[in-house]
């Protein structure tokens, strides 16, 4: 507001009265400037909070997403160790039990790998039988074998056709003369 509209609107008004009234608006428009700065300073503060908490958001956002990740990835890792925990364990049962069946054999030497399996086989079956329980490896071991006949290197070298052909020349099978030169009897 200026001099010349407050003398158009009260009329005869004195320099003395127009400059209280014109100090006390510049008081009260100064109370309201100081006011609305600092509401314009809160604002930008709480402006400047909001855009501090979004970032702040976006960034865990972020963590989330990347914590979400690493979870699945320390999920998957345990999978493989869990794995590989199972096949060392299989492992290491499977060693156990070649190791109980060698110290079974002694110096038994199987005529070929083949039966050698086979009767390994037999053996690890045995010792899970209810039957069996009890039983040293050795008693399992020679149950298995007792009958067999042709599971094991001759001894001194001499295949067992030999021995029963006493030199004749007999019938001999076409095995009979496998076994005569060492070979398997198939």
């Amino acid at each position: 507001m200026t001099r010349d509209e407050l003398r158009g609107i009260v009329e005869g008004i004195s320099d003395e009265q127009l400059k209280k009234i014109l100090d006390i608006n510049s008081a009260d428009i100064g109370k309201v400037k100081l006011g609305t700065e600092k509401m314009k300073t809160e604002l930008d503060v709480a402006n400047q909070k909001i855009l501090d908490m979004e970032k702040e958001t976006e960034f865990l956002r972020q963590g989330q997403c990347e914590a979400e990740e690493m979870k699945l990835k320390v999920e998957e890792l345990q999978k493989v160790i869990d794995k590989r925990r199972l096949e060392d364990e299989a492992l290491a049962k499977e060693a156990a039990l070649e190791e109980r069946f060698s110290a079974a054999v002694g110096n038994a030497k199987f005529l070929n790998e083949y039966t050698r399996q086979g009767v390994f086989a037999l053996f690890q079956e045995a010792l899970e039988a209810e039957e069996n329980k009890g039983m040293s490896d050795s008693e399992i071991f020679d149950s298995i074998t007792k009958d067999a006949v042709n599971i094991f290197e001759a001894e001194n070298d001499v295949p067992s056709v030999v021995a029963s052909t006493l030199g004749f020349g007999g019938d001999l099978s076409r095995g009979d003369v496998r076994e005569i030169m060492g070979l398997s009897r198939e």
